[in-house]
């Protein structure tokens, strides 16, 4: 029943004493983040903002010949681009399904019929030993 009453518990921050305001005014100090700065709304950006623009990008100088130019770096920047778009992201609504290379295959097979073969000889080898270890209680063995 007690619990009940307390549900509603708020903390209050007291003021701070006026010669610590003071110190603080005197040596510069900001306050950090709080609770209500985290709830805060942030600005949206526009993809405009994350473009490289022409004056923000490097400068190209070349040495010697065979050193990369400004030309060639663009277009490999745009072979880039195209292998990352045509990279498509999964379709995660559909179901997943697996498919096995036609080239390992063959080579899958191989191996199997390999594994086949080692498991049955160390299933022979197994019951020799079996066999050898087990041990008889016969009547014969007792006479003694």
């Amino acid at each position: 029943m007690n619990s009940r009453k307390k549900h509603n518990i708020n903390f209050t921050k007291p003021a701070e004493p006026a010669f610590i305001t003071r110190m603080k005014k005197e040596a510069g100090y900001v306050e950090g983040p709080s609770v209500e700065t985290k709830k805060e709304q942030l600005p949206e950006f526009n993809e405009d903002d994350f473009q490289v623009k022409d004056d923000e990008k490097p400068v190209v100088v070349v040495m010697n010949e065979g050193d990369l130019t400004a030309e060639e770096a663009e277009t490999i920047e745009k072979v880039q681009k195209q292998i990352a778009a045509k990279e498509e992201k999964a379709d995660l609504s559909q179901k997943i399904v697996f498919k096995r290379k036609k080239e390992s295959s063959d080579k899958n097979k191989e191996q199997s019929k390999s594994t086949e073969e080692s498991k049955e000889s160390k299933r022979k080898k197994q019951k020799t030993k079996v066999s050898k270890s087990v041990l008889s209680f016969n009547e014969e063995d007792e006479e003694v």
